[in-house]
């Protein structure tokens, strides 16, 4: 994708809406066609046109090709609030030069020959815990904990907690996890994992703005 234009080869419309709309998949509502049929989306902006002027070119095509019509409105939704625990926190301070080498965090998953897996932050913050279990959860998870520090994370964590299907497929968003091998053992609950941090994982309604898909036509318009 240049900065002028968008390629978006095999995506589905919810990838699109998606991304038109800087909506994750948890804030989305819609026919359940819209993550199964696929489209190549091939555009170009005008002269001048910024990255940061495509989304709202994309909204403009989805209108015009597939005849898309959405509305947005707040619902309470679930989500998890990250928190100290009663002993406080018991996490280990990262060094400067922890994380991805240019300031920043770096992330990554592993999973053992038993079917564990294992999330690795290295230079993280607590606005990268959350962002990270959001996208593995598949809800949102909001920082409560006051904590302005960075850190290295180990979290063991069960596949069957990750995201299901709706809640994946949008843009940005890691794709959902395979099931685990047969025979594999069931794993640590990251809630548990969170729990040894010093941390909890706190469940609760959070209203939330969404997007409704009022219609969308299966079979877009030609050019």
């Amino acid at each position: 994708m240049g900065a002028d234009r968008v390629d978006f080869q095999n995506v589905t419309l919810w990838y699109c809406l998606s991304y038109a709309y800087g909506m994750k998949s948890y804030q989305m509502f819609g026919p359940d066609w819209l993550r199964d049929a696929r489209y190549a989306i091939v555009a170009k902006g005008p002269a001048g046109t910024r990255r940061e002027d495509l989304p709202k070119m994309m909204r403009t095509l989805l209108a015009e090709r597939f005849h898309v019509k959405v509305h947005q409105e707040t619902r309470e939704l679930a989500a998890l609030a990250l928190t100290v625990g009663k002993d406080g926190p018991k996490l280990t301070e990262a060094t400067p030069e922890a994380g991805d080498g240019q300031g920043g965090a770096s992330v990554g998953m592993s999973s053992s020959e038993s079917g564990g897996e294992q999330l690795d932050i290295k230079g993280g913050t607590m606005s990268t815990l959350v962002n990270t279990l959001t996208g593995l959860l598949g809800r949102p998870a909001v920082d409560k904990t006051g904590l302005a520090g960075r850190y290295n994370f180990v979290l063991e964590f069960s596949r069957s907690e990750t995201a299901g299907p709706n809640a994946t497929g949008g843009y940005n968003e890691p794709p959902r996890m395979p099931p685990p091998p047969p025979g594999a053992e069931a794993g640590v609950s990251i809630y548990t994992s969170i729990q040894q941090l010093g941390l909890k994982l706190v469940a609760q309604k959070m209203p939330l703005s969404v997007l409704v898909v009022d219609n969308a036509d299966r079979t877009p318009v030609e050019d």
